[in-house]
């Protein structure tokens, strides 16, 4: 941990020592700390949904300090709340001239896990937070955190720990038999004081989709959906920042952090151009997002328009505002915001082993709230363009009403943060 006065950082702690020491610490010190772990490697979702709730439980507990350990290599983009910081763990990192052979390929991948556990071992018995939240993976990703989590228990009897549970993660059966294999369950049992759901049962139960023991349920809290805060967005003025149309309809395709969303982008962009034809004021604007390869990024600035714009980055919560409709994948943050501004969804699901945000697309489309389409669909040009002109169509007013059928509300953080607080005391 870095001093305040810049110098270098402290030597955590032995095992044996870590219980002086923290008690030293706690009389000199007393306030409250805590300790988010945000499991984040390719996207942007985990690391916003961490710093949202981070900055409103530090604001509800002006006696508390934050710390986010996280290996997103965007987090210092990030504004980070007062009283907070950040410590970056390692990604792997590979010369693009030299390919790995299978087996020294997966001794390294195994040598960066272990390199990460020591590293967040390290860092959670040295900081001995009040609290600990693990976010979406309850070991860590690939198990990373799992004997850091377990060192800390047997030397912080004091500390407690929750995890944040995104509702819909995988197929129920992939995630019960990763969970087994990686001994969650135990972790439920002996380890975690709280689960808090990001999500709502009506939608989605995660406790019958991830049989989760009866034992433990008690523990389990679902806190609704966790939504970073609206910002401020005048219609009129984005347009005109964007270069837009003052006037006519306007769609937004968006694919979050961009990594693998090129085709996505690409077929909205065709499916958009061809829908001009008939409607001929519709305007647009697609964010290719930075981790969207260059020459990717490249096709797609060479086929915009004046009235089909593509930007590498913009505030997407901002422009929905502005949107009449959304093109996107099905991913948590960037499906809630369409959800909080009441805009039709079209829904291109990630295509990878898991089927996460197909599941989501598939709720949302049952509900009426979305149209999706199956990423091996996307060569059909007429799918992705009837979805898109189903949304255009849709009658605004009659649209909202059913979303604040479904989702009466969008207070996700303050209740995770209520939940939180039982276990930092009064302010």
């Amino acid at each position: 941990m870095v001093s305040d006065d810049g110098g270098s950082a402290a030597v955590a702690p032995t095992p044996e020592a870590a219980p002086q020491q923290r008690d030293e610490a706690r009389f000199r010190y007393p306030f409250k700390s805590l300790l988010v772990y945000a499991q984040d490697t390719r996207g942007l979702g985990h690391i916003t949904r961490t710093l949202t709730i981070t900055q409103h439980l530090l604001d509800a507990h002006p006696n508390c300090v934050g710390y986010i350990v996280t290996r997103s290599k965007f987090a210092h983009t990030y504004a980070l709340p007062q009283r907070c910081d950040y410590i970056k763990i390692p990604s792997r990192k590979t010369p693009h001239t030299f390919t790995w052979p299978p087996d020294a390929d997966e001794a390294s991948k195994k040598h960066f896990t272990r390199l990460r556990g020591q590293l967040l071992r390290n860092v959670a018995v040295g900081l001995a937070p009040d609290l600990v939240l693990v976010d979406h993976e309850p070991l860590g990703s690939s198990g990373e955190f799992h004997d850091g989590l377990w060192e800390l228990k047997a030397q912080s009897p004091g500390t407690k720990f929750v995890f944040g549970l995104r509702d819909i993660m995988d197929d129920p059966e992939s995630i019960r038999a990763s969970w087994q294999r990686m001994g969650v369950y135990e972790a439920f049992e002996h380890l975690y004081d709280g689960i808090a759901v990001f999500g709502e049962r009506e939608f989605y139960d995660v406790v019958e989709a991830y049989a989760i023991p009866e034992s433990v349920r008690h523990k389990l809290q679902y806190c609704g959906y966790v939504v970073r805060d609206r910002p401020a967005a005048d219609p009129g003025p984005l347009r005109e920042q964007h270069g837009l149309p003052p006037s006519g309809p306007l769609v937004l395709a968006t694919v979050g952090s961009g990594g693998d969303g090129f085709p996505v982008l690409e077929a909205a962009l065709m499916a958009i151009q061809r829908l001009q034809v008939r409607i001929p004021d519709l305007s647009a604007i697609l964010i290719t997002g930075p981790f969207m390869p260059p020459e990717q990024q490249s096709v797609l600035f060479g086929r915009a328009t004046p009235t089909c714009r593509v930007v590498k980055w913009a505030d997407s919560f901002q422009l929905m505002e502005a949107a009449d409709a959304i093109v996107s994948m099905g991913g948590y943050n960037t499906l809630c915001e369409a959800l909080v501004v009441a805009r039709p969804l079209v829904i291109v699901p990630r295509s990878t082993h898991k089927v996460e945000q197909q599941i989501r697309a598939e709720i949302l489309a049952a509900r009426g709230l979305a149209r999706w389409v199956h990423p091996g669909e996307l060569g059909d040009e007429a799918l992705l363009g009837d979805a898109l002109e189903w949304a255009l169509r849709r009658d605004r007013e009659a649209h909202t009403r059913l979303v604040r059928q479904v989702f009466p509300s969008f207070d996700g953080v303050g209740r995770v943060c209520a939940y939180l607080s039982q276990y930092l005391g009064s302010v």
